[in-house]
């Protein structure tokens, strides 16, 4: 299914790719079901907390509108991976250079985006539940405010230094750089050491201290939200709170969960990658699947998150439900067919009781 032997223009050697036509295609239906599933989904859910206000002025939501914006553009460019990774993994045509740096730069700008958002979240949600006052100040305006600094911030840190590190040119097979598994379109081998350095840095800044602090915080929360339960003493108030808590912790450890499903293969890959590993067919074949595998669960991840605010919010499942039924499919006429009880015609009355008589 991976193995196909092309011909190189040499006497005595062979190159031999990680995949053939069938790995294309299993790899093509994969990424572009996702892409299809993540437009629809993170679409929808943009538009249902657009269209009411009562969604759309709750900072949670905002933040949650934003991640649906990180998650589109992931899987608008998820083609030019699929690209990257099958027809373009030699050689990088007929596409130019400035595909390549974009979707790199713009990639791993949604990737500090999306991690701090749900670091933000995670936080917030601990505010509102064990700092009510302190939450109680928090305005849309401050939340809009941090949306745009975590934006800003993923351009400048993310997008921009991307673009000068990678791009697309020809890999020699048959050496021993490190780039000699790596696709057409990846780091530019004269910026390797910048590379490293951004890795060592940005990364850990923006990816794995936010992993990190997600599982923190959200163990907190669950561990702040149970120690509660147990000392406040029963009533109908405290049992909406409760519930509205244990809501609130769900759709948070669903948030999570995508995140970590998303984001724990491809943190085990950069590391993975980062290695001198030996220049064999099998770890060109195990570093190409490796890679491929853990961008499937990343758009995986894109894919649940739409389904996962939906689950953990009765309010959004409320809300999306009407937007189904009254924006989407509103040419259907959805009240209830009735029985017509109209009252008979003097000539019915008439022809009725003629044939009753006959």
């Amino acid at each position: 299914m991976f193995n196909v032997t092309t011909a190189l223009p040499t006497e005595n050697a062979t190159y031999e790719r990680p995949f053939d036509e069938i790995g294309i295609a299993v790899s093509a239906f994969i990424i572009l079901a996702f892409l299809v599933f993540g437009i629809v989904g993170n679409g929808l859910t943009f538009a249902v907390i657009v269209t009411y206000r009562m969604l759309s002025e709750n900072i949670f939501m905002r933040f949650i509108l934003s991640l649906c914006v990180s998650d589109l553009i992931s899987a608008l460019i998820s083609w030019l991976f699929l690209y990257r990774r099958t027809w373009g993994f030699d050689v990088w045509a007929p596409l130019p250079d400035i595909f390549c740096k974009f979707y790199w730069a713009a990639d791993i700008m949604t990737s500090f985006v999306t991690a701090l958002h749900i670091f933000s979240f995670a936080v917030l949600r601990l505010i509102s539940i064990q700092f009510f006052a302190v939450y109680n100040k928090i305005k849309i305006r401050h939340g809009n405010i941090w949306i745009a600094c975590i934006w800003v911030l993923s351009f400048l840190c993310g997008f921009l230094p991307s673009w000068f590190i990678f791009g697309a040119g020809e890999r020699d097979r048959f050496g021993d750089t490190p780039d000699a598994r790596w696709p057409a379109c990846t780091v530019l081998y004269d910026q390797l050491v910048a590379y490293s350095y951004f890795q060592k840095i940005s990364y850990t800044i923006f990816l794995y201290l936010p992993l990190v602090g997600v599982v923190v915080v959200c163990s907190a929360i669950v561990f702040i939200v149970r120690i509660k339960s147990r000392k406040v003493a029963p009533s109908k108030k405290c049992e909406k709170r409760q519930k509205r808590e244990k809501q609130v912790v769900l759709q948070l450890l669903l948030i999570m969960a995508s995140f970590l499903i998303g984001y724990i293969p491809f943190t085990a890959y950069e590391f993975w990658g980062n290695q001198d590993l030996p220049k064999t067919p099998y770890y060109r074949f195990a570093d190409y699947w490796f890679g491929m595998i853990e961008y499937f669960f990343l758009r995986f991840s894109e894919v649940l998150n739409p389904l996962f605010y939906n689950l953990g919010s009765a309010k959004m499942r409320k809300h999306t439900k009407k937007f189904i039924k009254t924006k989407m499919l509103c040419c259907i006429n959805w009240k209830k067919r009735t029985i017509s009880h109209s009252v008979p015609t003097t000539l019915e009355r008439s022809s009725s009781a003629v044939n009753n008589g006959a």
